[in-house]
């Protein structure tokens, strides 16, 4: 009788100390949730031209380069202004990968400081085919970076082609520049920031 007792007085001791266990370490109670890793913007899924124009507004107010980057069609291609075509030889090759890095400056030149803002007015968006559209507008882009050199207000007239992939969102596929007078263009923006 008395190794009974005893497996069974140790099979309670254990049962008694694993409660007490799950019970000092609250395994069942709740807890508060957890920030996000990292912050994602007002990027909102692109099902429509519209939408990638306001993605692109938003990237730039919030200074946010994955949103940016998202903005982009894999064959983006920009054509700048034809002042900075002639003064800047960075613009024979640019491609997305040009187009992020310029961002990427650009952002870093202006981190912790406030009131981006990219105004588009005069917007036209025309149809070109069942999944193309072009958006025609004047821009003012304002960006307060820490580069003294570098306008912080430019202007122009845009072009961008949106078009539908394959999956069927929507991205920036092709960018034409246009200066309006002597005022620095965003072309000019972007040779700077790409030095």
């Amino acid at each position: 009788m008395t190794g009974f007792f005893s497996r069974r007085t140790l099979a309670v001791s254990a049962l008694m100390a694993l409660m007490l266990l799950v019970s000092g370490c609250s395994v069942f109670s709740t807890r508060e949730p957890e920030e996000p890793l990292g912050e994602t913007g007002s990027f909102i899924q692109p099902d429509t031209p519209e939408q990638v124009i306001e993605n692109l507004q938003a990237s730039v107010a919030e200074l946010n380069t994955l949103n940016y980057r998202r903005s982009l069609s894999e064959d983006f291609a920009f054509r700048p202004t034809a002042t900075a075509q002639a003064r800047e030889s960075v613009f024979l090759s640019w491609s997305r990968s040009q187009e992020e890095q310029y961002f990427s400056a650009m952002v870093a030149a202006a981190a912790l400081n406030q009131g981006h803002s990219l105004q588009l007015n005069d917007q036209s968006l025309t149809l070109l085919s069942e999944s193309e559209f072009v958006l025609d507008a004047t821009y003012v882009l304002s960006v307060n970076h820490r580069r003294a050199e570098v306008p912080t207000r430019v202007q122009g007239r845009l072009q961008w082609v949106l078009g539908q992939g394959p999956d069927g969102l929507w991205a920036l596929e092709e960018w034409t520049d246009q200066e309006l007078g002597s005022e620095p263009s965003w072309s000019d923006l972007k040779a700077e920031f790409s030095k």
